[in-house]
């Protein structure tokens, strides 16, 4: 490990890839791994790209990716794909939209299956993006799976938000009641030569009739990704919140709630496993459902609760 991270801090994409393997795979040696890192300040800006299956999303990674590497920034992507719920296997293509890029020595692209992680990101992105902070990244991007209206836990991840939306995915009372409207920064409006104008103008109308309390009323692009137009409007766009952030102290905040949000994830994590590993085994459950099949469905919940109501737990220092 010592020798791991020796050439981590030397700059060696190898023994970042090598990392974030054993954070995915090992999560409990995360603590062992960021031990190494205490000294260092550098903070990456993260950015967030959201949006339903089909938007462009890891093309539009890919494009404003590009620009940022031109413009002389190193970039980190973190791309997270959805997990087969049967074999658990995943397809990990949105690198496929990324080859131009890939190979670029300020750039380095993880993607990750979700493993049946909820909101659209994986367990291990939190981790990642510390370490390609520790590696120096000046921009952090993650792309989420893509899981249409209820793919929230970005916001709590990302200081920048960017919801990609296309022609053709429903009018203004599909977008108003998509959950997911409602956490963009900045929106975009993808895909444009399709005939991008009218979802432009519905997400203005819906957003003036918003008030944000945090002052910053979302900017509204609309891009081409496959051939780069509009791409430089919409990275100013994130820019310009960016300073929004950094004028207002809201960065300090978004700081604070993308930490809060990962020591929930953490307890949650250990009171799982004590939970599962101690208090209810396989065989409880099976006996549990075996008794509520054979005497009624409707006791399943006093079955659960009678296990749980006298149980008391003696927090200890080990």
């Amino acid at each position: 490990m010592n020798a791991l991270i020796e050439r981590f801090k030397n700059k060696d994409k190898i023994a970042l890839a090598r990392l974030i393997s054993i954070i995915e795979n090992e999560p409990e040696r995360a603590s062992e791994i960021f031990k190494h890192f205490e000294d260092q300040k550098s903070d990456g800006f993260i950015v967030g790209i959201t949006g339903s299956p089909g938007v462009g999303k890891s093309t539009l990674t890919g494009a404003i990716s590009q620009k940022l590497l031109d413009s002389g920034k190193s970039v980190g992507i973190i791309c997270v794909d959805p997990s087969s719920p049967f074999s658990g296997g995943a397809f990990l293509g949105d690198r496929v939209r990324m080859t131009n890029i890939s190979l670029h020595p300020n750039l380095f692209l993880r993607s990750l299956a979700s493993r049946g992680f909820k909101g659209g990101i994986s367990r291990a992105v939190f981790d990642i993006s510390l370490l390609y902070e520790a590696f120096g990244m000046d921009v952090i991007i993650i792309e989420t799976v893509g899981v249409g209206q209820a793919e929230f836990d970005i916001y709590n991840l990302a200081y920048t938000v960017v919801v990609v939306l296309v022609p053709g995915y429903g009018d203004v009372i599909q977008m108003q009641k998509a959950g997911i409207i409602e956490i963009g920064d900045v929106y975009d409006v993808n895909k444009k030569d399709l005939g991008g104008e009218d979802v432009a103008v519905q997400i203005e109308m819906m957003l003036d009739d918003t008030i944000f309390a945090s002052g910053w009323r979302p900017p509204v692009s609309m891009t081409d990704a496959v051939n780069g137009e509009g791409i430089d409007d919409l990275i100013q766009n994130i820019w310009d919140h960016k300073e929004h952030l950094e004028l207002s102290e809201l960065l300090i905040e978004k700081r604070r709630n993308r930490f809060s949000y990962k020591i929930k994830q953490l307890v949650q994590s250990k009171v799982e496993k004590i939970v599962f590993g101690e208090l209810l085994k396989e065989g409880d459950i099976e006996a549990f459902v075996k008794e509520a099949l054979n005497d009624g469905k409707f006791k399943i919940y006093d079955l659960i609760h009678s296990k749980f109501e006298n149980i008391k737990f003696e927090i200890t220092k080990e």
